[in-house]
């Protein structure tokens, strides 16, 4: 179902993706591309497929038809941290890549995320906000073409979720993977993302470039998407 994709452009190339329990279809025939450099940003309501379509791309949920086009290796953060408790940070972040890491890389890629001389810290001394910028390391210090987000921020209070945006923004940029945030939150959506996809009965219902929209315009559009009229 997967094939290593070789695009001097693309990210991820999805193509007639269907995955099924049962009886019940999760998604259908969907398409998607996503561009290396781009930051998308995937809504729907919950049940519509949207975890589904990640696990997949990550390679963690095999589809049941479809093509998938992406990096053997794509980077994924969950809305936990997932960090092991009984490792140091570094280790943490070097985990299953110790000898090309390595502390000295693990260690850099802390300082980036604003943990820098923690290194030798544990897990258990950490809030949430930097647990997830532990995790934001481990995933982009292997240099991923494809980072996958799944609403890693939902579990933060409202000021660490500002920052952690754009802590984000600026790692994105600076790295250039092609990026899909999966987040129920339609302003996160437009803080973050270049564009902007609405997935609905296991299909993208519908796509929106930031570049054609502001945030304030496109807002009301996303909700109404959403099935949230606004007046």
């Amino acid at each position: 179902m997967s094939h290593t994709i070789d695009s001097d452009t693309l990210a991820v190339s999805v193509r007639g993706l269907q995955r099924r329990y049962g009886a019940r279809v999760v998604i259908e025939a969907l398409d998607l591309d996503i561009r290396k450099g781009e930051f998308v940003a995937l809504l729907g309501e919950s049940g519509c497929g949207k975890t589904t379509l990640l696990r997949a791309l990550a390679g963690l949920d095999l589809p049941d038809a479809g093509k998938i086009r992406a990096p053997e290796r794509p980077s994924v953060v969950f809305q936990e941290h997932r960090l092991l408790p009984w490792a140091t940070l570094w280790e943490n972040v070097a985990l299953g890549h110790e000898h090309t890491v390595g502390r000295e890389g693990a260690a850099q890629a802390l300082a980036e995320v604003g943990l820098q001389g923690r290194e030798n810290d544990w897990p258990r001394n950490l809030s949430g906000g930097q647990a997830q910028r532990v995790a934001l390391a481990r995933a982009l210090v292997r240099e991923p073409a494809l980072l996958l987000l799944d609403e890693p921020f939902a579990a933060l209070d409202a000021l660490t979720r500002i920052k952690m945006h754009g802590l984000v923004k600026e790692l994105v940029a600076h790295h250039q993977p092609g990026v899909l945030i999966v987040t129920h939150d339609v302003d996160e959506a437009l803080t973050l993302a270049d564009r902007v996809l609405v997935m609905r009965a296991g299909r993208i219902a519908a796509s929106f470039e930031l570049s054609d929209h502001t945030p304030q315009s496109l807002r009301p559009i996303l909700l109404d998407e959403l099935g949230v009229h606004t007046h």
